[in-house]
């Protein structure tokens, strides 16, 4: 049984090859999903020097994994069993990228428990005394630096290895402006900082009021804070996983089809 009214069309920006699900969540309840990424992610060279600090035997205290993506690169980089041995305890961002972890069959030591966010982690009491503890930070390239200052003002030794990088993805724009203003587009997704900025780069001028008034769903409060800044009407924090993702478009759906208002 459709959940989403007819036709109701999604905007996924997620990079390609990592949508399928969503698309999936999406096209099973009636809607239509958008596959339009703004971001690809490239894995590194395997002899940058994130690989190879991740292949040292040095092993650190605390091995911090930030996204999911981090997570797919080093494993793809470094071989299914870059781990094995490793005596350093595994921290996680979020559940998605738990759950990534948990596919490459890594226990996780730690994640947050409530928001998924560098924050949260960091409000963890087993992280109030790190003195002298050694962190590696897993991640793409130009990530947020919050996690490992803070790290580094409590007394601990942080370093980076980063896996991947986000390139601009090759956008069909006037295809996705038609759409748009023919009233195809009813919610947007986007799924990170860079990802919303690209965005609201390419529907600058005459259209972006489109995007400003088009329902958005996002990840985690501090990109709804983006999203608002930029004058997003109506905005929507969800946590990163797919399926809580897609819970927060079928609420918009749902809303529209019980006020019967028009779409677009």
């Amino acid at each position: 049984m459709a959940d989403l009214p007819p036709g109701f069309g999604v905007l996924v920006t997620r990079p390609a090859g990592q949508a399928g699900t969503l698309q999936r969540l999406i096209e099973d309840s009636g809607g239509t999903a958008i596959l339009t990424p703004l971001l690809d992610i490239e894995p590194v060279a395997k002899d940058a020097e994130g690989p190879r600090r991740l292949g040292r035997k040095e092993n650190p205290n605390w091995l911090v994994f930030v996204s999911a993506n981090a997570v797919r690169c080093a494993f793809d980089l470094l071989g299914v069993q870059w781990l094995e041995g490793c005596q350093a305890k595994i921290a996680a961002i979020g559940l998605a990228t738990a759950r990534a972890l948990a596919e490459k069959g890594v226990e996780v030591d730690l994640k947050p428990k409530q928001q998924f966010n560098s924050e949260a982690l960091l409000a963890e009491a087993e992280w109030a005394e790190v003195s002298g503890l050694k962190f590696l930070i897993v991640r793409g390239a130009g990530g947020r630096e919050l996690l490992a200052e803070a790290l580094r003002t409590r007394g601990a030794v942080v370093e980076y290895a980063e896996v991947y990088r986000r390139v601009p993805a090759v956008v069909d724009m006037p295809g996705l402006l038609a759409r748009w203003r023919a009233g195809g587009i009813d919610v947007t997704t986007v799924t990170s900082g860079e990802a919303l900025a690209t965005l609201a780069r390419l529907m600058a001028g005459a259209d972006q009021a489109l995007l400003l008034r088009t329902p958005m769903v996002v990840i985690g409060e501090r990109l709804a804070k983006q999203a608002r800044e930029l004058g997003c009407a109506h905005v929507i924090a969800a946590e990163a996983g797919d399926l809580d993702i897609f819970d927060a478009v079928l609420r918009i759906g749902r809303a529209l089809i019980k006020t019967h208002q028009p779409r677009g």
